[in-house]
């Protein structure tokens, strides 16, 4: 057939496409020559033959690897709705979050971020596939080259067709597929087989309603085509921001500055070895001339004898310096990034300022790609309930250095809830320094709960276990403050007439258990009622307010307030509290108090 979805409409748009990508797939390759160092693909015959590669450093490959090493973290995911007010829904959240992060950790996206973002700044995409890994049942993301790619999408900016142009070893081909051997290799009764070797173009088609891999080399043949399930392309891509329709990469005007900059230091190279060989000018009575270690010219005028001069003009060397600094301003790497600042002393304010813009590259950077790693997982949501709706799954990993472990099933604990959040900071790209001390104030002046300063940490956090983390490190300090506490009252217990022995022996017990229970338990088991204890607890004398006996002292009696066994029946006054008292003038003065303690 040839209507919509046949390989015959298939292979005209993507041949469009592709004539319609030209100048950007021209400016991609560009680069690339540029940063493997092939300047004969850019500029044939710039180089000498003696030096076939440029003699500077390669400052578009270095500025590439630094900025992608800066902006390669993983941002920190949540899948709070807004809503999860309950705890029976913010369990439900922290699940959800837990999932994600299994996403991420099984595809192992942490080691595939800095390639990726290095070709997000090099093409300007990058581009996030959301593969179905039948074996393990769940879905992987995996990170293309964007070299070859090629996208239409509507005008809320969500794919719509998704092309990939590869080339691949005949061989490699006909492994992978066997049933198309015969044409992969091109066999037939015109034609004489092409070596194993031989690289073919490949064309990878996504839409909503089909997927297809073909050859245009091979008269457009099938290797494979199948219905899309979903009804979506599952890609997500990251985007350099845009002033037109053209993809336009951080590099791509820094090229010939780069270029001119490595012919000028060919060019001094050359001057300063035409110097070092330049001809000897002797004078007029020389006849012989020796060369070597310690040589001899005999000559009336040993000053004359000099070697031929070739110095560089001075604009020569400000042209180079010029250069220089059009390429470090091209490529939007400060000095102060790689440590080269030009200056004795420089206040903290200077180096601040000197990176600020390298910062904005930064958030920028991390504020696209937070947003394609969300689609892209939305879409593994999707694509994990549409797929296995009923599997019970295993998954586990670390957030924020704490190991977790879970059970899931997708139609209970995802049901249909695919809204994700990932978020660098609010202070992407600001200083460390500066962003925890802004967050800090913002707590400190009431502005903002905990649970927002928590999210906005520049790591992974599962912020419902850190929280409780927190509050059992609370109570847990507490109870050692109390537990402190009632060992400094000792001295008073003790002359009220208790015993401390008892506190003292479960003190050591409590020492003894920590060493191998946490302190709760420990605390628990040290401090609890013996059984004998209990026993000989007077139920009666409880309710009266009097207790046991005393140890070495008399019985405790009703009404008495702990600590005052030694006053009179009641707790009332001793004979010290009612002797009478003389005044001043000798006068006799009888007076009676009654004051009653508790030991605190």
């Amino acid at each position: 057939m040839d209507g919509y979805g046949s390989i015959k409409h298939i292979a005209k748009r993507v041949d469009s496409l592709r004539r319609e990508y030209s100048e950007r797939d021209a400016r991609h390759q560009l680069v690339t020559d540029a940063r493997a160092q092939r300047i004969d693909n850019i500029a044939p015959g710039s180089l000498p033959d003696a030096w076939p590669r440029p003699i500077t450093a390669n400052a578009i490959d270095n500025a590439a690897r630094q900025l992608a090493e800066n902006l390669a973290a993983l941002p920190s995911i949540n899948c709070a709705s807004g809503t999860a007010n309950t705890d029976v829904a913010k369990r439900r959240v922290a699940k959800r979050t837990k999932i994600a992060y299994s996403y991420v950790i099984d595809s192992g996206l942490r080691k595939q971020l800095p390639t990726g973002a290095d070709w997000y700044i090099t093409y300007a995409s990058m581009p996030i596939i959301v593969e179905p890994d039948f074996k393990r049942g769940r879905p992987r993301f995996r990170i293309e080259n964007p070299m070859g790619t090629y996208t239409e999408c509507d005008r809320w900016g969500a794919v719509r067709t998704y092309v990939k142009v590869y080339r691949e070893a005949a061989g490699k081909l006909a492994a992978k597929y066997p049933e198309h051997a015969g044409a992969i290799f091109g066999a037939d009764t015109f034609n004489k087989a092409c070596s194993p070797d031989a690289l073919l173009e490949v064309v990878r088609y996504e839409d909503a309603e089909t997927r297809v891999l073909y050859m245009p080399e091979r008269r457009d043949h099938v290797l494979l085509q199948a219905p899309n399930p979903l009804g979506k392309v599952m890609v997500a891509i990251a985007e350099k921001p845009k002033w037109d329709d053209q993809e336009r990469g951080q590099y791509d005007d820094v090229i010939y500055p780069h270029l001119a900059q490595s012919k000028m230091a060919m060019y001094g190279l050359e001057a300063t070895q035409k110097s070092v060989r330049a001809p000897l000018a002797v004078p007029e009575d020389v006849t012989k001339i020796s060369f070597g270690d310690d040589a001899v010219i005999r000559t009336r005028s040993p000053r004359d004898v000099i070697r031929v001069g070739q110095d560089m003009p001075t604009a020569a060397w400000q042209q180079q310096s010029l250069l220089a600094e059009e390429v470090q301003r091209g490529t939007r790497t400060p000095r102060a990034a790689s440590g080269d600042i030009d200056a004795s002393i420089i206040t903290g304010k200077g180096v601040e300022a000197l990176g600020a813009g390298y910062d904005t590259q930064i958030a920028t950077g991390q504020l696209m790609i937070g947003y394609a790693l969300e689609q892209a997982l939305e879409l593994a949501f999707e694509m994990d309930e549409k797929f296995w709706p009923n599997a019970e799954k295993q998954i586990s990993g670390v957030i924020n250095g704490t190991p977790f472990e879970e059970k899931y099933t997708p139609s209970k604990d995802i049901a249909g809830s695919y809204r994700v959040s990932c978020s660098y900071g609010f202070a992407s790209g600001m200083n460390q320094h500066n962003a925890l001390v802004f967050l800090l104030q913002l707590r400190g002046d009431q502005l903002v709960p905990r649970d927002f300063v928590q999210r906005q940490l520049p790591m992974d956090v599962d912020v419902a276990e850190l929280q409780r983390q927190v509050d059992n490190e609370l109570v847990e300090d507490s109870l050692k403050q109390g537990l402190a506490a009632m060992l400094a009252s000792l001295g008073m217990m003790m002359q009220q007439g208790m015993d401390p022995t008892q506190v003292l022996r479960q003190t050591a017990e409590l020492i003894k258990l920590r060493q191998r229970l946490p302190f709760h338990e420990a605390y628990l088991r040290a401090f609890e009622p013996k059984e004998e204890e209990a026993a000989q607890a007077d139920p009666l004398a409880a309710v009266l307010g009097g207790g046991p006996p005393a140890p070495n002292g008399p019985p405790g009696l009703p009404g008495t307030a702990p600590g005052q066994a030694q006053l009179g029946p009641g707790g009332q006054p001793d004979m010290m509290q009612l002797l009478a008292g003389l005044t001043s003038g000798g006068s006799p003065e009888l007076s009676a108090s009654v004051s009653r303690r508790v030991p605190a």
